[in-house]
């Protein structure tokens, strides 16, 4: 009888071994352990003055830009993405513009004090476009922009420190500058195929993310990538250049980030090949909102396939949604993201500056994205 025991004991240790056995050889098909967070960063943009007086100065949103850069921070990032309309700018005195950047700067001194890297690019309030965007001859932004900001001086001719690339970990940032290509002829009121080809985007661009090796690549740029009612001016004014970003993004595990509009949209676009890229406009550093409202860019005379799905908006003004987004990369090349957002208690009070709290307003991951 005891002897049987042990018989019984013995054969219950052998099941109890192969059942795990067996399990730990399904989690190990199924991927086996989750995928590790590689790094974090943050986007947002256009931090340009608005609202009551005490609330900004300089041309700069300096209560709801120094709430932001406290909170990111806090955050632990590696590195933030700011795509421009920094400042109120629109104006041709270098001098002018180099102070204001100097407010710019002082605000987001609690991210330069930690420690952490800011890539900016130039917007169309540094650039101070004229009449339907065309090109600036004075250019007033280019010497104050490369004195403020040391970026990566990787990028083409005539763009170096305006328009780059630089590796993190598992990923590709690209950079570029949507006004230094750009004609006396450019036009942001035309959307049909060969209209401003090549002037919002160079193609070094492309040569950078088509020959990426990088699991993961992410662009930033200044003006969004399909136009709304609020700001139809776009890199969909060149639409040769804007398709084929399309197409470079969706076969190469890209996404797209921008501001310009002054709201939080997230959405993905598609063309008739099957391409899909998620594009976030984060414009909501500060400069107010728009009230988002789609634009019939097909009645405008854009023939082509690409289209934008919405999937999320924040856009209110009479009271401002302002934050930024926190994207997490994994180790796996997928991501994730959440929308930090706050509002004041009493947008355009000429005294009263106090905000909400900052919380978490949209959460999502690149595969609830795509599919």
């Amino acid at each position: 009888m005891h002897q049987e025991m042990k018989v019984l004991r013995f054969k219950s240790v052998i099941a109890y071994s192969f059942t795990v056995i067996m399990f730990a050889i399904m989690i190990a098909s199924l991927g086996g352990c989750a995928p590790s967070v590689m790094f974090k960063f943050a986007v947002t943009d256009d931090s340009r003055a608005a609202g009551g007086a005490a609330a900004t100065s300089n041309g700069v949103s300096t209560v709801v830009l120094d709430a932001i850069a406290k909170d990111i921070a806090a955050q632990g990032v590696d590195f933030v993405l700011f795509p421009g309309d920094m400042v109120s700018g629109e104006t041709d005195t270098s001098t002018d513009l180099s102070s204001m950047l100097d407010t710019w700067k002082a605000t987001m001194e609690p991210l330069y004090n930690a420690g952490i890297p800011v890539y900016v690019t130039r917007g169309n309030h540094e650039y101070n476009t004229p009449t339907n965007g065309a090109r600036n001859p004075i250019d007033p932004s280019h010497a104050p922009f490369l004195a403020h900001f040391s970026m990566p001086t990787n990028g083409p001719e005539g763009e170096s420190g305006m328009t780059y690339s630089f590796t993190w970990k598992n990923a590709k940032i690209i950079a570029f500058d949507q006004y230094a290509g750009r004609t006396d002829a450019y036009n942001n009121t035309l959307y049909a195929p060969g209209s401003n080809h090549g002037q919002a985007m160079n193609s070094w661009v492309f040569d950078q993310i088509n020959n990426s090796t990088s699991g993961v690549n992410f662009i930033m740029a200044h003006e969004q990538i399909f136009p709304t009612n609020s700001h139809p001016d776009c890199l969909a004014n060149d639409p040769d250049s804007r398709d084929a970003l399309i197409h470079a993004l969706g076969t190469h595990n890209g996404t797209y980030f921008s501001g310009h509009d002054h709201m939080y949209i997230r959405g993905t676009m598609t063309n008739a090949g099957g391409d899909k890229v998620p594009a976030f406009t984060v414009g909501t550093a500060g400069a107010g909102n728009y009230d988002y409202a789609t634009y019939d860019v097909v009645t405008a005379g854009y023939t082509g396939s690409d289209t934008y799905s919405v999937q999320k908006v924040f856009s209110d003004n009479a009271s401002p949604m302002f934050g930024y987004l926190l994207i997490s990369v994994y180790s796996d090349n997928t991501w994730s993201g959440e929308f930090h957002g706050f509002r004041f208690k009493h947008w355009n009070d000429a005294t009263d500056v106090s905000l909400s709290p900052i919380t978490v307003m949209d959460s999502f991951t690149s595969s609830s994205m795509l599919h």
